[in-house]
């Protein structure tokens, strides 16, 4: 199906807000819908000029790791190319332990195409974001995540130096900067 402008992405976002409909973000004492995240991520890369088959990617990123949604219903709702974006984006094994799991998924990034290396990357800007916003306004992030602050932080690190071996490009410092918004919150869950 050949989508007008503006289509594509709003089917994508539709599809995404069915398949994560049961689903909302870590933050203490607030249902916050987890459309929020993949809402953030299309903003992100909108932001930066991304194409539309991109920003549908974005919207679409988490939908294979963590809804019943399969490869084969993005292949033929969204076509191969949108798929395959997705896919790239995903952990391969979900069955691995969390440490293996990112550190695959880390592997993985210098070898994605530069359009699922900006999913990735809006993906993480987003989710430092709400890390933020959670410490701001409605508790201590930290306590929501299994491996705290110390083990994020370091993974977030370990994206930084990959990505800043990408060429030069504007979401790379978003991430940059975004990260050292997320150091300035304490082991407590506050902003210093």
């Amino acid at each position: 199906m050949d989508d007008a402008p503006g289509l594509l992405l709003k089917r994508a976002l539709d599809h995404a807000a069915v398949w994560h409909a049961d689903q909302v973000r870590k933050y203490p004492g607030l249902r916050v819908p987890y459309m929020s995240h993949p809402a953030g991520v299309v903003s992100i890369l909108a932001r930066h000029g991304f194409a539309e088959d991109v920003q549908a990617a974005g919207a679409l990123h988490d939908v294979l790791e963590d809804t019943p949604a399969t490869f084969e219903d993005l292949r033929t709702r969204f076509g191969r190319r949108i798929a395959q974006l997705v896919q790239w984006v995903s952990e391969e094994d979900k069955t691995l332990p969390w440490e293996e799991r990112k550190q695959q998924y880390l592997d993985r990034f210098p070898h994605k195409p530069w359009d699922a290396q900006a999913i990735t990357l809006a993906d993480k800007i987003d989710n430092l974001r709400s890390i933020v916003v959670c410490a701001l306004e409605f508790g201590d992030p930290w306590a929501q995540l299994k491996r705290g602050r110390q083990a994020q932080i370091l993974r977030y690190d370990a994206l930084l130096v990959a990505a800043r071996a990408l060429p030069t490009h504007p979401l790379v410092d978003e991430y940059a900067e975004s990260l050292e918004q997320v150091r300035r919150v304490d082991d407590d869950g506050r902003m210093r």
